[in-house]
């Protein structure tokens, strides 16, 4: 049996989907308490109890204390299979964070999945939608996964109803990655902004933002490859971009969501800048990305390394968790920011 404290490191969600995610990946029992106890409202949220109970559907697993605002935590994993699953998270709660757990917990499965995932997918504290597909899947098929996702359509703060379909096979063991040297290429902006009586001609006005970002980069001798842009139906407002540069050893990028109105003039800026950050300091990896890699990497068998732009607090308590779960060893060179 897994014993995890969860409120240790960063004490917060990200703690109980790791956890969960590796015990049903490796068919270990596991206990998580004192989930979340360091927020405002400590326990079990909505959005992780449709994480939990999913991951234990997948993993054919009995669970106990599965209940909104339960502090602690049990899941007896069995056999991973393959399924077809269609899951409504019920409010603007993250598609992106849930399928991350999703994944980690099928990644050495080499079973088939359906996953259509009704929720927020455009949403504060998690990855945008492009981020997700842009980003994080090519470096997840690097590692041995074949995922195809399909954005039916976008969900907002605060009624979600956003749909993404997942197709996808995962391996049954995890290929190591070593990415020293960027290759910075297919350098791709993507913007969204929702139609709301709170904005005039919001097609125009992400239009503007993202070739304010454009300039900005090719200011600082970036070229961009394409520039993409919609406009949806939303009862609120809310504005994004992603700035993407992806290849065979090159995986970072920025996006920032911005919900209040007044301050869309600011989002190409505000992007542009946090990509050029990442840029400049030569990391194949960024630093969001780092983290969310970790859990599938401490399933493999083989050592990997990668360059980040700087060891954020939720890349360390990832580090650890994943040790303490799956027994990985790491080194971090904070000098040239290597993660081995």
């Amino acid at each position: 049996m897994i014993k995890i404290d969860g409120s240790q490191g960063e004490g917060g969600g990200q703690i109980l989907r790791t956890s969960v995610s590796l015990a049903a990946a490796l068919g270990e029992s596991i206990t998580i308490d004192n989930i979340r106890s360091n927020r405002p409202k400590p326990g079990l949220r909505p959005q992780h109890l449709h994480s939990i109970q999913t991951i234990a559907e997948l993993s054919n697993s009995t669970t106990e204390g599965l209940d909104l605002n339960s502090t602690k935590v049990s899941l007896h994993p069995n056999n991973i299979s393959s399924k077809n699953i269609d899951i409504n998270i019920g409010t603007a709660g993250s598609i992106t964070l849930l399928v991350q757990s999703l994944l980690q917990s099928i990644s050495i499965s080499g079973k088939t999945f359906m996953f259509t995932i009704t929720g927020g997918t455009d949403v504060n504290w998690s990855p945008s939608a492009d981020y997700l597909c842009r980003i994080v899947i090519p470096l997840l098929e690097k590692f041995g996964f074949s995922i195809t996702s399909s954005i039916i359509k976008r969900g907002f703060y605060p009624k979600g109803s956003g749909k993404i379909i997942f197709k996808v096979k995962s391996p049954t063991k995890i290929k190591p990655i070593s990415i020293i040297e960027p290759e910075y290429s297919n350098l791709v902006i993507d913007g969204i902004i929702t139609s709301d009586s709170s904005i005039s001609k919001p097609q125009s006005q992400i239009d503007e933002q993202c070739l304010y970002a454009k300039t900005f980069l090719e200011q600082h001798q970036l070229n961009i490859d394409s520039i993409n842009t919609s406009t949806h139906d939303s009862g609120s407002f809310s504005s994004g971009i992603c700035i993407s540069s992806t290849s065979q050893n090159c995986f970072i990028g920025s996006d920032i969501l911005e919900t209040n109105v007044k301050q869309l003039n600011s989002l190409g800026k505000n992007c542009s800048k946090k990509f050029l950050s990442e840029y400049a300091s030569n990391c194949t990896v960024d630093h969001h990305l780092a983290d969310m890699i970790i859990p599938f990497l401490s399933l493999s068998k083989s050592s990997s390394q990668f360059t980040t732009s700087y060891v954020s607090s939720h890349l360390q308590t990832n580090l650890d968790l994943c040790k303490s779960i799956t027994g990985m060893n790491y080194i971090i060179n904070k000098k040239i920011n290597f993660v081995i």
